[in-house]
């Protein structure tokens, strides 16, 4: 009899688990340490919820699974990110904007997503199989039937695609673009800024003095949505090289270049030598909490940043206290229109305090 009543229930789902949505399965591939080769490392680790969906380790490159493998690049914030429309050339700048990561190369949040899982230096799984594998040994594998069918993971190509899928559908969900940040509530109506933060502000917005705005919009665009604090946009800012980064000083089969590499950006995606060194502008959301700066980490702090960014014409590491500091990484293609700002120490301390502005708070309980 009640291996009768075991077979209803089954046949009518009743006390089944609740199937999965999209977005709760790409929640648990993002905070899943057993997708490493070896299990130690979750794409959580270099983009923790706690710091913006930053890297958390005050580290200038990240470390993958293996510790000792340093990657060339600062892990950016993943907020936000789902705006970027892909690269192309904008007719109206004439400049390249748009894709993922910091040089472009990913096309679209599923693709961006899913490249980590592969690459030595970070997650390090040997191919999509082993991938697969893992996906289908998981507590959730359930959920890729759930929302992508019986056959979701029946390859690898399939089930990888899948995977990158569900990530990129997590990284589109509210907390990865809340808006909620104090300049938010200001642009809304709800909140004052500080005398300081409104100088700082229109310091940030002056093309005579900061002419941050430039490239990092501050006011909501035409269709009314909040500003993202990036336009998309590539440039070379002179960021010196970090000569003390770990990656410079991996084996050849992860650095075939040695201590001669050099990072050439998106010419190295477009392969075109007059986007070398050009990175694309981050958000400046959250940007107090997203430290280290620049697409190496070269910097600590963002006065740091303000600071080179106010003087690499006359001084070009600015005012960092690193004695090894030299020229640019990549001299050719450093934008004229960047360093020598018209700041005092009154006008930088004004910049940073309207700054700590743009982050997002969290919601109130």
């Amino acid at each position: 009899m009640r291996g009768a009543l075991l077979a209803i229930v089954g046949i009518l789902g009743c006390g089944s688990p609740a199937r999965m949505s999209e977005q709760e399965l790409g929640r648990a591939l993002f905070f899943d340490p057993a997708l490493s080769e070896p299990a130690g490392q979750a794409c959580a680790d270099c983009h923790s919820d706690r710091m913006a969906f930053s890297d958390p380790e005050d580290e200038r490159s990240s470390a993958g699974v293996h510790r000792d493998r340093f990657g060339f690049r600062n892990s950016p914030t993943a907020m936000y990110s789902r705006f970027s429309p892909p690269l192309h050339l904008d007719r109206t700048t004439q400049r390249m904007a748009g894709g993922l990561f910091w040089d472009g190369r990913a096309g679209t949040l599923e693709a961006q997503a899913a490249q980590p899982l592969l690459n030595p230096i970070e997650m390090n799984n040997p191919s999509k199989e082993r991938v697969a594998e893992k996906v289908r040994r998981a507590s959730y594998a359930r959920g890729f039937r759930d929302v992508y069918g019986a056959n979701a993971l029946a390859d690898a190509e399939t089930a990888f695609a899948n995977v990158g899928r569900a990530l990129a559908a997590y990284e589109r969900t509210q907390p990865f673009a809340p808006f909620a940040s104090r300049y938010d509530q200001y642009l809304a109506g709800t909140e004052k800024l500080t005398a300081q933060e409104l100088r700082g502000l229109a310091i940030f917005e002056d093309p005579a003095r900061g002419n941050c705005a430039g490239c990092h919009p501050s006011r909501p665009g035409p269709d009314g949505r909040p500003p993202l604090f990036t336009d998309f946009s590539y440039a070379n800012l002179g960021v010196p090289r970090w000569r003390n980064s770990q990656y410079l000083r991996l084996p050849p089969e992860l650095n075939p270049e040695g201590e001669a590499f050099v990072d050439r950006g998106l010419g190295k995606t477009t392969s075109d030598p007059r986007h070398d060194g050009k990175f694309k502008a981050p958000t400046l959301r959250n940007v107090a909490r997203t430290y280290p700066y620049g697409h190496n980490g070269y910097f600590q702090t963002l006065r740091e940043v303000v600071e080179f960014l106010a003087t690499r014409a006359i001084a070009p590491c600015g005012k960092t206290a690193d004695p090894a500091c030299t020229a640019p990484e990549v001299p050719a293609n450093v934008e004229p229109w960047v360093g020598h700002l018209p700041l005092t120490e009154a006008d930088i301390e004004d910049l940073l305090a309207f700054l700590q502005t743009l982050t997002d708070e969290p919601n109130p309980t």
